[in-house]
């Protein structure tokens, strides 16, 4: 990662933890349908540099279930102006090659709305799945992994109870930018000791 990606995505998570607006338990995220989404519509990064930015706030890369999900996601970016930006999800074909799985879940794509012609994997060197619109309604398409592209990352459902109630183990924005931190100090490190 570069050192400007890495500036602004310092930047982009500062601009959420200091902002009056996310001070509900699911912050920075959004609820769209039955599911909450951190939408990041503030820099491109590629596909692997999405999955560490959701794993950053306890959440993973975008898992689209059905068309019912697809419509909520496509109507929410279309309603506020993001039919210019591709998006990335959790979509892969990394294992075997037009067999998309999902990096969250392990498990083959349960849904897709392909746009016309995708799958294509142009030149065999698409293997990541992103969002784009197509006359302002959102499609998958493959794309080659280090494209720049927007995140959607979606929030993990809580896996205990307590009590008959939910238990979740909420990532403070604060928590999310020392991680972040940690995470890119590691990988300057080791870029460091190998050079």
């Amino acid at each position: 990662m570069s050192c400007i990606h890495f500036l602004l995505l310092l930047f982009i998570t500062g601009v959420f933890s200091n902002s009056d607006e996310c001070a509900t338990d699911t912050n920075p995220f959004i609820q769209i349908g039955g599911k909450h989404y951190f939408i990041n519509t503030g820099v491109q990064i590629s596909w692997i540099e999405a999955v560490h930015l959701c794993r950053t706030y306890n959440s993973d890369l975008a898992t689209i279930v059905s068309v019912v999900e697809m419509d909520y996601l496509s109507s929410y970016l279309t309603t506020n102006g993001h039919t210019d930006k591709r998006f990335w999800t959790s979509g892969n074909d990394f294992v075997a090659e037009g067999k998309f799985m999902s990096l969250s879940t392990g498990r083959p794509m349960s849904y897709a709305r392909w746009a016309s012609g995708e799958p294509n994997s142009l030149k065999n060197a698409e293997d990541c799945v992103q969002l784009v619109a197509v006359n302002e309604i959102f499609y998958m398409n493959d794309v080659a992994c280090n494209t720049g592209s927007y995140t959607i990352c979606e929030k993990r459902m809580a896996s205990e109870f307590q009590n008959g109630e939910e238990k979740c183990a909420n990532v403070s924005p604060q928590c999310a930018v020392k991680k972040l931190q940690q995470i890119f100090t590691q990988m300057a490190n080791i870029i460091n000791s190998s050079g």
